[in-house]
């Protein structure tokens, strides 16, 4: 019995903890050599060895907490009958499923994202992904680790009570979403007249802008024609790639502050607004 459960934890280690981390150290690796060719602006080395050595810390806590959260979620999913659209697993309607459950996840990523910006509660969480004065393609894995269980209690709960889906479109949109890695590139890259069909590295720059004018804009993960229709569309005119951070150039300043971000004041043993809270209009 021991044993077995020694080898059940050495499996959860390495397909949650261990594959995830060196599948986004690889991504970023490959993204920094990129990144050489044409850089938005200058990318100090420190920051990014700060976000690989923080993956570590994050995808362990992330690990933890997501399963509880989301075996609660498929059970008041359950509980209600399932999704009311049964999504196809297989031949060409496979296509057409996936990418209708690609764009109802990708809504609620973009819903999520504006209610981080609105409630403080919230914000005092995400405002650790903004705190990266130099974005890059290692800022995307920058998050509190507590955000994806929160987003798993509501986008995945909503978009499973509304499809029915099944493990090969889940895999598709899994894919899909490695496009986050290529929007936070720190890349002279924009799609110009086409803006409103992908997110790309300049559109999502300005949303990492510390400048007051693009604050709350280009909210988008992946189609950002959810922030056309929404109004909150910032179109940056050519060759525009503004700093990045939050206004009072706030940062972790170690790995415990990251992972208890919202907490930093209490770490530091003195009151402090939270970081970014001029961003609050």
């Amino acid at each position: 019995m021991i044993i077995w459960q020694h080898e059940l934890i050495a499996h959860w280690i390495f397909g949650t903890v261990l594959v995830p981390i060196a599948l986004s150290g690889a991504i970023i690796a490959i993204g920094r050599v990129a990144e050489q060719r044409r850089p938005a602006a200058a990318c100090p080395a420190g920051g990014v060895i700060f976000n690989l050595f923080y993956l570590a810390p994050f995808t362990l806590l992330h690990a933890v907490s997501v399963p509880a959260v989301s075996a609660v979620t498929v059970a008041i999913a359950n509980a209600l009958g399932g999704g009311i659209f049964k999504l196809p697993s297989s031949g060409w309607n496979l296509v057409w499923a996936a990418a209708l459950y690609t764009f109802a996840m990708d809504f609620g990523e973009y819903a999520f994202h504006r209610a981080q910006h609105h409630f403080p509660v919230l914000w005092a969480m995400h405002s650790l992904h903004h705190s990266d004065g130099a974005v890059n393609v290692s800022t995307t894995p920058r998050h509190f680790w507590a955000d994806q269980a929160m987003k798993s209690a509501t986008i995945f709960l909503a978009v499973g009570l509304l499809f029915r889906s099944n493990d090969r479109i889940a895999v598709i949109y899994a894919m899909v979403s490695l496009w986050n890695f290529v929007a936070h590139m720190n890349l002279r890259l924009g799609f110009g007249p086409a803006w409103f069909v992908l997110n790309s590295p300049q559109f999502h720059r300005v949303h990492h802008s510390c400048r007051r004018e693009h604050y709350d804009r280009n909210f988008a993960a992946l189609f950002t024609i959810f922030d056309a229709i929404f109004q909150t569309a910032y179109i940056p005119a050519p060759g525009e790639y503004p700093s990045t951070g939050l206004e009072d150039a706030d940062t972790p300043r170690s790995l415990v502050e990251a992972v208890a971000w919202p907490m930093r004041s209490w770490l530091r043993g003195r009151e402090r607004p939270l970081a970014g809270a001029a961003r609050k209009q």
